[in-house]
């Protein structure tokens, strides 16, 4: 699609388009949103880049861009956006004080997604593991050996998992 094309069919102007296209400029929401709109994609694609099959990506709720605000009394920030055309599950993992889980890896392609509610928790594959602090997420491949391990409080984790389309 042409510069000229998008910024028509998305109602900004093509100048917004070419600055975006350079790394220039701050676009609101309302811009945001209307490309994303015009693209036929999620607003959290323009954000996010596709972490490599093998890499380990943490993400820090600090750094997650704000994709939707009302003031101080709501804010949306985007953690993770994916497609997936296998099985997502979605649990919380509770660990005691001090608790350590060990897991041999799940079945092949899978990806885990791990974001910390509360307590200090580390994650991740051997050689890979991050602290999280509440609000922070790790990413990697689930098909390896990874660990859970609270600190002295426990901790508590919202793990998501994306199963690969079973053929």
């Amino acid at each position: 699609m042409s510069a000229s094309a998008l910024a028509r069919d998305a109602g900004i102007s093509k100048s917004t388009v070419s600055e975006l296209e350079r790394g220039n400029g701050n676009p609101s929401l309302d811009t945001l949103w209307a490309l994303a709109k015009t693209l036929h994609v999620s607003l959290g694609a323009l954000f996010m880049s596709q972490a490599g099959r093998g890499e380990v990506e943490l993400k820090r709720l600090i750094d997650a861009p704000a994709i939707a605000h009302d003031g101080d009394e709501f804010v949306a920030q985007l953690m993770a956006s994916w497609h997936n055309s296998g099985e997502v599950e979605v649990s919380v993992v509770t660990l005691a004080p001090d608790a350590k889980r060990s897991s041999r890896g799940n079945a092949p392609g899978v990806v885990e997604r791990a974001i910390c509610i509360s307590g200090l928790v580390e994650v991740g594959p051997d050689g890979a593991m991050a602290l999280l602090e509440p609000g922070d997420m790790i990413t990697f491949r689930a098909d390896q050996p990874h660990i859970y391990r609270s600190r002295a409080d426990g901790g508590r984790l919202l793990v998501v998992q994306q199963y690969p389309f079973a053929s």
